[in-house]
């Protein structure tokens, strides 16, 4: 099959929304709406692993044509953000089953050792506070989830709790075997909307306000008629949503 053109993505491991191509048999909620609402006969995706910094560079440039991006107003200058969220996550702490930290706030974090995952945005309080422990060297950074879960449950833990979306928690220990000996507090940070978002500066999509307008009544569509609810529950994420 022939496409008009190719739209450039961003490859991220974040499950269970987005799990890298070679990794996984499941591609993620996000990419199963992409491939749900792209116009098939006109496009096709492509997908490229990029760090944080450079994904926000080549939205910038139009390197990149789309992007799954929380609003964040200084974003408005270089993507047009869709305005059905794709998916909507909840950010909460991970720790391990035999502890008795009990997070109710934020401050209940000041006597703790925090692991950091690189890469990964938060709200304007809790970056203070994580500037604030790095200053005096109490935080421990990882790079990858599956890292972090050893650094919490070895002997010698590294950290006393983590930041992350709940349901990444969930996934992931379900997945790594180790439910049982994590646990996931209460407290939620926030929740967070995903939106399909098109950089201004792309050259693949010629009215970015009719593909942007198509993608958020598709999602729309598979809320009504149950496709997306499906979803939900193909990534155990029903009792999130």
């Amino acid at each position: 099959m022939l496409y008009a053109n190719t739209l450039n993505l961003n490859d991220i491991d974040w499950p269970p929304y987005l799990f890298p191509e070679s990794n996984n048999q499941l591609p993620g909620l996000g990419k199963d709406v992409l491939n749900e609402c792209l116009p098939k006969k006109h496009f096709r995706l492509r997908f490229n692993k990029l760090p944080v910094k450079r994904t926000h560079r080549f939205m910038q440039s139009g390197e990149l044509d789309i992007s799954l991006y929380s609003y964040k107003k200084e974003r408005e200058a270089f993507v047009v953000y869709g305005k059905v969220p794709i998916f909507t996550t909840e950010y909460g702490f991970a720790m391990r089953a035999d502890s008795d930290i009990n997070i109710e706030k934020l401050e209940d974090l000041q006597p703790l050792m925090v692991g950091h995952l690189a890469g990964l945005t938060h709200t304007p309080e809790l970056l203070a506070i994580i500037e604030q422990k790095r200053l005096v060297g109490e935080i421990s950074e990882g790079h990858s989830i599956d890292a972090m879960f050893a650094q919490l449950l070895s002997s010698t833990p590294r950290f006393d709790i983590m930041p992350n979306t709940k349901q990444t928690f969930y996934w992931r220990a379900k997945s790594l075997g180790v439910s049982d000996k994590i646990k996931v507090s209460d407290f939620t940070v926030a929740q967070k909307d995903y939106f399909v978002s098109v950089s201004k500066s792309t050259t693949n999509i010629s009215d970015i306000s009719s593909f942007l307008n198509n993608f958020d009544n598709c999602i729309t569509q598979m809320h009504v008629d149950g496709r997306y609810a499906a979803l939900l529950r193909k990534y155990g994420l029903e009792r999130l949503n």
